[in-house]
């Protein structure tokens, strides 16, 4: 089972990881940061939980 794990970073910010069973990062924050525990929980959860399945899809190829 994947694993959503929010942390406090050693500035004080908080951010996000979702695990693989398999123990590799497979989404995060992007090193945004959140003020507090509560706003990266919910950012985490709604990305996760597929709010934003919705938005405008794109590539990008060099």
């Amino acid at each position: 089972m994947a694993i959503r794990l929010v942390y406090e970073r050693d500035d004080g910010t908080w951010g996000w990881q979702l695990k693989a069973d398999n123990g590799r990062i497979i989404a995060t924050d992007g090193n945004q940061g959140y003020e507090d525990e509560s706003k990266a929980r919910s950012m985490a959860d709604r990305i996760i939980g597929g709010e934003f399945k919705d938005a405008e899809k794109k590539i990008r190829r060099l």
